[in-house]
């Protein structure tokens, strides 16, 4: 049997049951690979031989997908911390700002109790003595009645009221700003709490990956070996057969659902709205041949969504040469360059080398920003230098953990995740949201 007969075998066999239950541990749902003995008793035998090496590649699959799981797992803890770390960093602001406020009321409080207490000294020698030492003393809660009525003595004057009602005021404003400033500090601290596990959690999530990764290598190798004995060919070639075996990803490559991007050939699909809480890609529209009008009774066809202008070419290519200038350099949580990325921090810094923003250093910023902004565009009118999220079952709703330059033909550029470095890949429909942004439309 070909060698390309045997990977449709796998792939069938394999692949797809696993791909259905991604919840259940890869490596646990593959039959064992052939021991050395088993591969010894097969050779020279047709049957045997090709058994032995469909576990091979059964197995080398399995553990792929064993570690995409682990890896998805780490990219959805990543987004978390990127998200508490944005929300501390945010915090972190805010308690500076009111610090200031709070720092200048106190000043001008200080400052206006000064010329208050003159004025109360004034009052004292001319015989207002027991009610401004009464104002001096007073807490907020009854100095606004003793400022009454010491504005009611014939002896204060228009200016003298001022200074009394600045002080007053003054002493209101630096202790509301106080109590502000106390309640953004604390808000700062719990948030740093956050930010702090949430990348201990993720930390943990990109062991694990690399552990499984660390194991894979090991297991590829040693069965490169065994399946060499069995083919005849070298080892080398063998492993590197067995490498392109997985493409790191639970789901299986490309796209399994029938949908292709807008820059290739592919059935036309209605445009559904991006507000609209989806769970997966919009379906084709129905062939010429049994496409009529619609009857009274059908269903209402759905919102069409703002148009999208075509993006800006000349911003897309410098977009997508920046980042196939990263190719190759390592994933790193919250890495934004030079040398260093994680998924939203190649995408962020890529468009900024063109001169557009696009939402912040995480992916679910970057996907709110294109639905506030009216950038998203279905998956099938997808166009170089538009952005692909993935999120949990594809949802529109809630938090997106990876974001990648999609640049035609099928293809994206992407820092994956923990243990891999910025690549270009065949996009993925697992986990895909069904609407790309487009930031230079």
């Amino acid at each position: 049997m070909r060698r390309s007969e045997r990977r449709g075998i796998a792939a069938v066999t394999l692949v797809t049951a696993l791909t259905v239950a991604l919840g259940v541990t890869a490596a646990h749902a593959a039959p064992a690979p052939p021991s050395w003995d088993e591969v010894e008793d097969a050779r020279g035998d047709v049957e045997a031989t090709q058994l032995a090496i469909d576990r091979i590649e059964n197995a080398v699959r399995a553990a792929e997908l064993d570690y995409a799981t682990a890896a998805r797992s780490a990219l959805q803890r990543g987004e978390d911390y990127q998200l508490a770390s944005i929300a501390h960093e945010e915090a972190e602001f805010a308690a500076e700002q009111l610090s200031r406020q709070r720092d200048g009321a106190l000043e001008r409080a200080a400052e206006s109790g000064a010329r208050a207490a003159q004025l109360a000294a004034q009052l004292a020698r001319s015989g207002g003595g027991n009610l401004t030492a009464a104002l001096l003393s007073s807490s907020g809660d009854d100095a606004e009645g003793l400022l009454y009525r010491l504005g009611a003595m014939s002896t204060l004057g228009a200016r003298s009221q001022a200074v009394m009602a600045a002080a007053l005021q003054d002493k209101n404003t630096a202790q509301a700003l106080t109590a502000q400033a106390d309640v953004a500090l604390a808000e700062r601290e719990r948030l740093a709490t956050e930010a702090s596990d949430a990348f201990a959690a993720a930390q943990r999530a990109a062991e694990e990956a690399d552990g499984r990764l660390a194991s894979q290598n090991v297991m590829v190798g040693e069965l490169a070996t065994r399946l060499a004995s069995l083919t005849g060919r070298s080892a080398q070639l063998e492993r590197d057969y067995l490498d392109g075996l997985g493409n790191g990803e639970p789901g299986g490559s490309g796209s399994d659902s029938g949908e292709q991007p807008g820059d290739q050939p592919s059935p036309s699909a209605p445009a559904p709205s991006p507000s609209a809480p989806s769970q997966s890609a919009p379906s084709p529209s129905p062939s010429p041949s049994t496409s009529s009008s619609p009857s009274p009774s059908s269903p209402p066809a759905a919102p069409t969504p703002p148009t999208v202008p075509a993006p800006n070419s000349g911003a897309v290519s410098t977009a997508i040469a920046f980042a196939r200038a990263q190719l190759g350099e390592p994933y790193q949580y919250g890495g934004r360059g030079p040398s260093v990325w994680d998924c939203s921090g190649l995408t962020m810094q890529s468009y900024a080398a063109a001169g557009f923003s696009i939402g912040g250093h995480s992916a679910t910023r970057q996907y709110s920003w294109a639905a506030s902004t009216s950038r998203l565009v279905p998956f099938t009118q997808a166009k170089p230098g538009d952005l692909i999220f993935y999120s949990t079952g594809g949802a529109t709703s809630g938090s997106k953990y990876h974001v990648t330059l999609y640049i035609g033909g099928g293809q994206m550029i992407e820092a994956p995740y923990p243990g891999r470095t910025v690549r270009i890949a065949a996009v993925r429909s697992y986990d895909r949201v069904p609407f790309v942004a487009r930031p230079t439309g």
